[in-house]
């Protein structure tokens, strides 16, 4: 089907007299139509576009064309008639002596109001330079200096004008004319070191280095760097004239430092580089269209100026200099930054140190942050290829910043620490000896207010500090030492509030804070350690452990200083692990180094108390009645194998022999004069370890004397031995102790008969625990807290109150208790006081005579003269009787 006949072609027809197939072909061959004739058409309409475009073109040329060709010949035109007029004047002959006369006295004139006039401009230029001057238009002062020596050289170099020899005042007027030169570059290099220099200051300075001093563009660029560089130097200059509020905050003198810097940097951006400012005025200035000199002299209102000669009238000063690359810049700028770095190390550093608090450092870093949004430094350094970076506050002022911060961190931290120090050997040298004061009752040490009671600040709590013994001045110092503390941590969140500051600085400095609080703190532990108490100086050891202990529970932001605050972390991220494990390891330390004053203080009680004196290392004749108490006899029945009723009576002890009873209530007294407190849990152990081990020295001396051999006496060792072992709770965990309590009793048993010691062992037991009850309370600032298995049966029927005592919370951790609950009987304790009467009532007449027939122990019944043992008692008495005969006893 032809391509005409597509346009033609009736839809329905198609489908009915073709196959498909060739529908698809008549559909293609007219999508193949429709593609051409759109083609067609854009070629149509292009082409005549094109041709109006390039027929307004061409009209646009001709008009110029046109007017340069008719402005060409116009100027031809004149020049052709001037040349006509001066090849005319040689063909005359001769003149009338009129015209030549009046022309000779009209050159004459003119000469004369020429010269007149250029005088007239030497006297003009020195004010209008001045004005020039004050109004910071360098160039302009220049280019006039330079038309004031060419006007002044002109009229000396005319030696033809007999008018200059009669009028001398041109030559004078020079002279005053002459010191301009240096006038004007002195206050350009003055008006270069300017802290607050214009970009366009800046450039008409240059220009005007450059027409006085004849210099090029890389001299002008050393001379600029070196003023700059000076600019510098002045600025952070300590002048011992001025003093810092004379010449400003230091926070301004900084800030002025950086914007010297910067401002630099932005002028030699914008006047040295390529398309800079002045390399565009210098092409003005050198181009041949530009206005003379002179259009700046008729603003004076210098009339007449067409009498002065066109040398005069025409002179325009021309700036011959090389082009400056980008490698003679890239080699003064680097220059530059070495000797910035130089005077930064030496003059900034000392200026930095001027700052004392953070808050003047966050101004500083956020003035500064908000100049990084208008100098662009990285295009310098990239476009230059500079091996060093420009951005100075990155570079140089923020490592001093950092140092800055640290040095006050370290600063404030080391001054605290010497405070607390000196009142604390102040406190040492008036220390209050009245240790029972702290158990005196006053008014004040109950809360004022409902504020006070629920206030967080324990030291306000009267009634709790002299729970843990912290008396007035213990107080004090932590409060003060606390209240520096707390200043270094505001100092701290001004900083870390700061947001220009990054996460990893951040960090930085609260790790250097820890580690500082860290060092100061083993430094004032040492220096403690360094005054050298002796143990006889229990008081100050006293005071000296109580500060250690006070200085954990009392000062809330010495923790701060090791582990983060909750708005700290948002900062710098979650290190809680970290920071915990931290002040762990300092509270240990400083709880190690209390506890070795602890030591101090129990060494000296116990060298006082002297166990070898006050505790006999041996026992005789002569002593014995001294040494034991009375012992209780005890009655047993017992029925054989005939059912016969057997009855047996020993005596047992059922107290610690009084020597030790009376050490070791000498020790309670001597303990309870100088710590009113009971002592912590581990000095505690302590205590009783070293008290213990000298005891058991002297019962190994008692045990070696050949009168241990007496059962009697080794029974009541034996009892000795147990009572210390239980009422100080010896372990398995005090192996060496434990092993040497066993060894001592294993002694005892080797001089007891072992059927009666078999026999006696539960009774002496029962008796151990009744005298741990007994005297747990009288020696409780000894001995451990009551174990509810050591407690007699009896004490089963007491009933106690719950948390009686609010005293029992005082301690050092945050869970151990320095002393155990005192018993508080209820009534439901009333049957087992009148039981106990009944059995002190019955101890009477029997202790009495049995005192009358024994001198080595009396007679002890209980109420119906008979003690009551529980079934294991009875089984093993049973199973020792049983096998033997009733004449056997006899």
């Amino acid at each position: 089907m032809d391509a005409a006949n597509l346009l033609s072609v009736d839809v329905d027809t198609l489908f009915e007299h073709h196959s498909v197939p060739e529908i698809d072909i008549v559909h293609k061959k007219i999508q193949s139509v429709v593609e051409n004739k759109r083609e067609e058409l854009r070629l149509m309409v292009g082409e005549r576009y094109r041709d109006l475009l390039q027929a307004a073109d061409t009209i646009v040329a001709m008009k110029d064309t046109s007017q340069r060709l008719t402005e060409q010949v116009d100027s031809i035109t004149m020049k052709c008639r001037n040349l006509n007029d001066q090849q005319l004047l040689g063909f005359k002959i001769s003149e009338p002596e009129d015209l030549l006369r009046n022309r000779n006295a009209n050159k004459q004139l003119n000469n004369y109001f020429s010269t007149m006039l250029q005088i007239k401009l030497l006297t003009t230029l020195p004010e209008l330079i001045w004005t020039h001057i004050d109004n910071d238009r360098f160039y302009s002062a220049s280019e006039l200096f330079i038309f004031s020596r060419h006007v002044s050289t002109g009229l000396q170099l005319d030696a033809t004008n007999m008018l200059m020899q009669h009028l001398p005042v041109a030559k004078k007027q020079w002279e005053i004319l002459k010191p301009f030169n240096m006038t004007i570059k002195m206050h350009v290099l003055a008006t270069l070191e300017k802290e607050d220099l214009n970009i366009n200051v800046a450039t008409d300075c240059l220009l005007s280095l450059l027409i006085l001093e004849k210099n090029s563009l890389n001299s002008v660029l050393k001379t600029f760097l070196n003023l700059r560089c000076k600019t510098f130097l002045n600025c952070l200059s300590n002048d011992k004239k001025r003093s810092i509020e004379e010449r400003g905050r230091v926070q301004n003198i900084i800030l002025a430092s950086l914007r010297i810097l910067n401002n630099t940097i932005d002028i030699i951006e914008k006047c040295f580089l390529e398309n800079g400012l002045l390399l565009q005025r210098l092409q003005e200035h050198n181009d041949v269209n530009s206005l003379p000199i002179i259009t700046l002299v008729e603003e004076a209102d210098i009339v007449h100026s067409y009498l002065l000669p066109e040398i005069i009238s025409n002179f325009r000063v021309r700036i011959e200099t090389q082009s400056l690359d980008d490698t003679q810049v890239r080699e003064s700028l680097e220059q530059w930054i070495i000797d910035i770095r130089r005077i930064a190390a030496t003059q900034l550093k000392q200026l930095f140190d001027y700052v004392s608090t953070m808050s003047v450092i966050k101004e500083i870093k956020i003035e500064a942050n908000s100049y990084k949004n208008y100098f662009k430094f990285d295009q310098v350094v990239k476009r230059l290829k500079l091996t060093q970076t420009l951005d100075f506050f990155e570079q140089k002022y923020i490592p001093l910043i950092n140092q800055r911060i640290h040095d006050i961190i370290h600063d404030n931290w080391a001054k605290a620490m010497q405070t607390t120090f000196e009142s604390l050997e102040q406190s040492l040298t008036d220390i209050n000896l009245s240790s029972l004061d702290i158990w005196y009752e006053n008014i004040n040490d109950l809360p004022s207010s409902l504020e006070v009671a629920l206030s967080d600040d324990t030291k306000i709590k009267k009634l709790l500090m002299k729970t843990k013994g912290y008396d007035n001045d213990i107080i004090s110092l932590c409060a003060e030492f606390d209240e520096k503390l707390k200043s270094i941590i505001s100092e701290m969140n001004v900083l870390l509030e700061e947001q220009a500051t990054r996460a990893e600085d951040k960090l930085s400095l609260i790790v250097f804070l820890r580690e500082t609080s860290e060092a100061q703190l083993t430094h004032f532990l040492s220096r403690v350690k360094s005054l050298h108490l002796v143990p006889t100086q229990r008081s100050e050891l006293l005071f000296v452990a109580r500060c250690f202990a006070a200085l954990l529970e009392l000062c809330p932001n010495l923790k701060t200083c090791f582990c983060q605050r909750g708005n700290w972390r948002q900062w710098v991220g979650n290190v809680t692990a970290n920071s915990i494990e931290h002040w762990n390891r300092v509270c240990m330390l400083i709880e190690e180094e209390t506890f070795i004053f602890w030591q101090q203080i129990v060494q000296g009680i116990l060298q006082e108390s002297n166990c070898e004196q006050n505790l006999p290392s041996s026992i005789t004749n002569e002593n014995i009645l001294e040494e034991f108490a009375n012992w209780e006899t005890v009655e047993i029945e017992q029925k054989d194998e005939s059912e016969s009723t057997i009855h047996s009576t020993f005596r047992i002890p059922n107290q610690p022999r009084i020597s030790l009873q009376t050490y070791l209530f000498t020790l309670v007294h001597m303990l309870n004069s100088n710590v009113p407190q009971t002592l912590p849990t581990k000095v505690l152990h302590y205590y009783n370890v070293n008290m213990l081990a000298q005891i058991l020295q002297q019962y190994q001396k008692i045990l070696t004397d050949n009168m241990s051999s007496n059962q009697n006496i080794a029974l009541q060792l034996y009892f000795d031995l147990k009572f210390l072992q239980t009422i100080f709770a010896v372990t398995r965990d005090d192996k060496q102790l434990n092993d040497q309590f066993s060894a001592l009793q294993g002694t005892c048993k080797s001089f007891i008969d072992p059927f009666d010691f078999e026999l006696f062992s539960e009774p002496i037991s029962t008796n151990v625990k009744r005298s741990i009850a007994r005297y747990h309370c009288q020696f409780g600032v000894l001995t451990p807290p009551f174990p509810a298995h050591m407690a007699p049966k009896v004490s089963a029927n007491l009933q106690h109150e719950k948390d009686p005592n609010v005293l029992c919370l005082s301690s050092i951790g945050s869970s151990t208790a320095w002393f155990p609950l005192l018993p508080i009987v209820t009534p439901a304790s009333a049957e087992y006081s009148e039981r106990k009467s009944a059995i002190v009532n019955s101890e009477k007449p029997a202790s009495t005579a049995a005192h009358k027939a024994s001198l080595l122990t009396s007679t002890v019944t209980n109420a119906g003269g008979k003690v009551k043992f529980d079934s294991k008692t009875k089984s093993g008495a049973a199973s020792f009787f049983g096998a033997m005969s009733q004449d056997w006893f006899r």
